[in-house]
């Protein structure tokens, strides 16, 4: 990105963790909610329960690489929701310097390369019958389904009861089986609004807009979108606030 220029999208919730390789001016992570600013550079982030505005000022090159909602559990890690993994820690310095040094010289091909590879060797099979076998295809029917079911049904796939499920899950993901769905759900709206890429936040600002002021009951508000009406109204004001426009 050329210096001088601010870019800016929205972080969606969409149930994968997601791992960044980034060489040049760090981004920032701006939650709606608070206002709070955090640096955005190379990093391990676990499952976020709410969508976040990313904010890049100067030039930047980024490599990601999104996982699978049970990839970090794999690898022995519990990610904080919010909160960044220093990529050194999770792979090693010379992970990060090697992708580094691939995306300063150009070569993408090869930061991804080494990336995946890395990933791939700390990922740790899967054991047959535990309780992660159960929870993995569940997880990833959720984001198939868009969101669109309930706890007591992942329960039911899963063959555990619903207080079995919340446990194991929240221990897995970090996060409770709820607000998976309801993020997953949530992205899902938004997605079907701006379609894919990069979402900038000015469009998915105007989507919230416009399903706020339609009107709709809020038993629907919750159903298509994750959230409740409030929550909907909280999370566009804080947008706005991020991108300094009148909600």
């Amino acid at each position: 990105m050329p210096e001088g220029v601010v870019e800016r999208e929205v972080l969606l919730p969409d149930g994968h963790g997601l791992v960044t390789v980034a060489v040049g001016t760090p981004g920032e992570h701006v939650d709606p909610l608070s206002l709070a600013r955090a640096p955005d550079g190379s990093g391990v982030r676990g499952l976020a329960e709410r969508a976040f505005v990313r904010e890049q000022r100067g030039p930047s090159v980024r490599l990601g690489a999104q996982l699978d909602p049970v990839a970090l559990a794999r690898m022995g890690v519990r990610a904080p929701s919010y909160d960044p993994i220093e990529l050194a820690t999770f792979l090693g310095a010379h992970v990060e310097q090697e992708c580094a040094a691939a995306l300063g010289e150009g070569r993408d091909a090869d930061a991804a390369a080494t990336l995946g590879s890395a990933l791939a060797v700390r990922a740790a099979p899967v054991i047959v019958g535990s309780t992660l076998e159960a929870l993995a295809p569940v997880l990833r029917s959720v984001i198939d389904q868009r969101g669109l079911v309930r706890a007591s049904d992942l329960a039911r796939q899963a063959d555990l009861a619903v207080g079995v499920l919340y446990r194991e899950v929240v221990q897995t993901v970090g996060i409770t089986p709820e607000a998976f769905l309801a993020a997953v759900r949530f992205s899902a709206f938004v997605r079907d609004a701006v379609g894919t890429g990069p979402v900038r936040p000015g469009d998915a600002l105007a989507v919230l807009q416009w399903y706020l002021r339609a009107g709709y009951p809020p038993r629907e508000v919750e159903r298509f979108t994750g959230l409740g009406h409030v929550e909907l109204r909280r999370l566009e004001t804080g947008i706005a606030a991020a991108l300094g426009v009148p909600a």
